[in-house]
């Protein structure tokens, strides 16, 4: 345990998890509280630079936290924007060597949105499986959305017109909705403090830790949820 412990503070994981959300709240604090416009700069503007500014839209904008607006976000922010998911993902799902393109900015990414999760769980229309899910795509998936590096590689390989979209699958899962989803016109504005951000099991430990007792209380909440919506007009009407 001690090992694994200090191991996991030597990859400065959790540190990279703070850091992102903290730039990505000064952004959204410049816009909101001072309604300055903000101009986020890296040195290619597809990495660090995409982290913020979607973590900053997810914070600030309640569309960004649905299903079909937290699709449209990675569409615009990372995949037409052109976060090069080739070479930063496609050989670290096979490969026993690091190459040095490699990157998990897309993982960190995710793990932030956890954590928004957690922090606030009636606040993002989605759950940690859409999560999972988007991670296993973009490292190896048999759909088109994550492929090439940028959209000029996807036209020239006219991946729309030859492959299927990831999207279409995914909005037909139920088990991707959040059934303690309640609409939040606010911005959620994340806990950065050491005791708030922790390790994300369900992606680091899935294959230690067993989800089955947790998947079927989500199962059972999303039963009560369903139950709830279907009787409450009725409930309405009686009294």
């Amino acid at each position: 345990m001690d090992r694994w412990l200090s191991r996991l503070e030597a990859s400065k994981w959790l540190s990279h998890v703070k850091e992102a959300l903290n730039a990505a709240c000064l952004a959204a604090q410049c816009l909101e509280r001072e309604e300055a416009c903000v101009l986020v700069h890296g040195a290619e503007g597809k990495d660090a630079t995409l982290l913020v500014t979607a973590l900053a839209q997810v914070i600030l904008d309640p569309a960004c936290r649905t299903l079909v607006g937290f699709q449209g976000l990675l569409e615009r922010e990372w995949i037409q924007a052109g976060h090069p998911f080739q070479l930063r993902c496609a050989h670290s799902a096979y490969a026993h060597t690091r190459l040095k393109q490699e990157a998990p900015t897309f993982l960190l990414f995710l793990d932030c949105v956890w954590q928004l999760g957690r922090q606030f769980p009636f606040s993002l229309a989605f759950n940690e499986h859409l999560l999972l899910a988007l991670f296993e795509h973009c490292y190896a998936s048999p759909y088109s959305t994550f492929l090439g590096n940028n959209e000029k590689e996807r036209r020239l390989c006219e991946m729309r017109e030859k492959t299927h979209c990831l999207w279409p699958w995914i909005n037909h899962v139920e088990k991707f909705l959040n059934p303690l989803y309640m609409y939040n016109p606010l911005a959620i504005w994340p806990s950065v403090e050491p005791q708030s951000l922790v390790l994300w099991q369900g992606l680091f430990l899935r294959w230690v830790h067993s989800s089955y007792h947790l998947d079927e209380a989500w199962a059972e909440i999303r039963r009560i949820a369903t139950s709830s919506q279907t009787y409450s007009p009725q409930l309405h009407r009686a009294t």
